[in-house]
């Protein structure tokens, strides 16, 4: 009677995460040293944004992954820096930057459901630029509801870095225009990517070190209100331990901004576990912890290493509870190059990588490039190992911490590593190709509220030569996501229906 009720509950978790998959034809053009960015579904067609050199392409799919057209941008130019999208259920806005001569431009272009471009761009700022100046500095945020667009504009000069924001409706309506100039010391201060909540508050943070590839010891949350004409810092206690590079989650439902980071009691010292902050939106209540990893999770998660256990983890993901409590999500990250082990104040601070593919910050995405330019004369080797979850309360109190175990490497290339997330409401699929496995299989565990963690079928075609990279999925659905795929060295586009039987 045990083995058929545990055999009923095999087949009903199974059942639970079948799944079809449906793949585009590929272009021959399209070959693996395209960058691509997956826009999204509009009107019940995916987008796809797709450069290689001067060549801006735009391709649009029906939901049977049927291409309805495959259009070159030639409103872009070769010396377009910059591109960004936000999607709406039945349109989208693409936002560009541009260079003619040393004056840079930002555009943007409104795009309907089938592809089609509603009308002539629209020029939102220029700037005059030196020879040797930063030309990238120009960058896009929404607010989770979409109804506020900021397009900032961060320069430095000397001793001082300055912003210009400007503040839009979702129909691209100017709402207001403000400038900021803050004290600025390369060697000692970072700040943040902007964000902008439902409100229309802009929200970023200030970390200062005490000297370059150093760790933070001080840190400030800063706010800019709709209609407020300065910015307001709020100093964070960091009860003289030290952190690592914060990240911010807006939590409109709740009106909080939500920080988190890897702390460590003492310069240069292992990986203490990790600090949160509650702030409300006011800035009149602040709640901060510091949370240490468990002896029984640093024993597992590195079985080579005990105090350094977590000096190699980066904070991946964050998501959001109703009741204010919230997963963090970690992954066990290295490198190394021609025989030097990769160190993590290498990369002090920021990624390794141009883009996060991970930290969901509306607008501070860019597209990718699955097989980037790596030196052919240098040798690297990727190391993506183990994944942390930890169930933090509205209290900033951990509940419960769980492990997903995985081992993957790969020379020169790691588009097949790492991890990809489809939260379908009810629980968390992480997928992922294990280590030894072909690039055809995807693995598929999914966390369930009270952290119980359960193996699924594997995410697996009935036809042979497409490789999956799981970590560039985007969801475009409640079960629905769409994956790259490389068939015959060219990119393809797969979806994967996870309400659906495998086809």
């Amino acid at each position: 009677m045990r083995a058929t009720l545990l055999f009923f509950i095999l087949i009903a978790n199974l059942a639970a995460t079948s799944q079809e998959i449906i793949y585009s034809v590929p272009h021959r053009e399209d070959n693996v040293d395209i960058n691509f960015e997956i826009i999204g579904k509009v009107s019940g067609n995916f987008m796809v944004f797709k450069n290689s050199g001067n060549r801006h392409t735009l391709q649009v799919f029906n939901n049977n992954m049927v291409e309805l057209r495959n259009d070159r941008l030639n409103f872009l130019s070769d010396r377009t820096l910059q591109v960004n999208f936000i999607a709406y259920p039945d349109f989208f806005y693409m936002i560009y930057q541009t260079q003619k001569g040393n004056i840079l431009f930002c555009y943007y272009a409104q795009f309907n459901g089938a592809g089609e471009k509603m009308g002539d761009p629209v020029l939102l700022d220029t700037t005059k630029v030196g020879v040797f100046s930063e030309n990238k500095i120009y960058s896009t945020a929404y607010s989770e509801d979409k109804n506020y667009i900021l397009i900032s504009k961060s320069r430095t000069d000397n001793n001082e870095v300055s912003y210009v924001t400007k503040r839009y409706s979702r129909t691209m309506q100017l709402i207001d225009s403000a400038k900021q100039i803050f004290r600025y010391n390369r060697r000692h201060d970072t700040y943040t990517d902007l964000q902008i909540d439902n409100k229309g508050t802009i929200i970023f943070a200030k970390e200062k070190m005490k000297g370059a590839r150093e760790m933070i010891n001080e840190a400030s949350l800063i706010t800019l209100p709709l209609g407020a004409s300065q910015t307001l810092f709020t100093a964070l206690n960091l009860n003289e331990k030290y952190i690592d590079e914060l990240k911010i989650k807006i939590d409109n439902l709740n009106q909080d901004y939500i920080l988190n980071s890897l702390y460590f009691t003492r310069i240069s010292g292992n990986v203490e576990g990790l600090y949160s902050a509650r702030l409300n939106d006011q800035l009149t209540e602040t709640k901060a912890s510091f949370i240490p990893f468990p002896d029984s999770v640093r024993a597992k998660f590195s079985n080579a290493r005990y105090r350094s256990a977590f000096d190699d983890m980066f904070l991946r993901n964050m998501f959001l509870k109703k009741d204010g409590s919230f997963l963090v999500i970690g992954e066990d990250f290295s490198s190394q190059t021609s025989g030097s082990r990769w160190d993590r104040w290498d990369y002090m601070y920021g990624s390794p990588y141009p883009y996060d593919y991970y930290w969901y910050r509306p607008g501070y995405y860019n597209y990718y490039s699955p097989y980037r330019n790596y030196s052919r004369n240098v040798n690297t080797h990727f190391m993506y190992d183990n994944i942390l979850i930890m169930d933090i309360d509205s209290n900033l109190l951990p509940r419960w911490t769980k492990l997903i175990f995985k081992n993957q490497s790969d020379d020169n290339n790691d588009s097949y590593l790492s991890y990809s997330t489809l939260n379908t409401g009810t629980e968390i699929l992480f997928l992922f190709i294990e280590k030894g496995k072909n690039t055809q299989v995807v693995t598929c565990q999914g966390l369930s509220p009270d952290g119980s963690i359960n193996r699924y079928a594997t995410l697996k075609s009935r036809e042979k030569g497409f490789q999956f990279m799981p970590r560039l999925a985007k969801q475009t659905g409640l079960k629905e996501i769409v994956m790259p795929v490389v068939y015959r060295s060219m990119i393809s586009f797969a979806k994967v229906d996870f309400s659906k039987p495998a086809n």
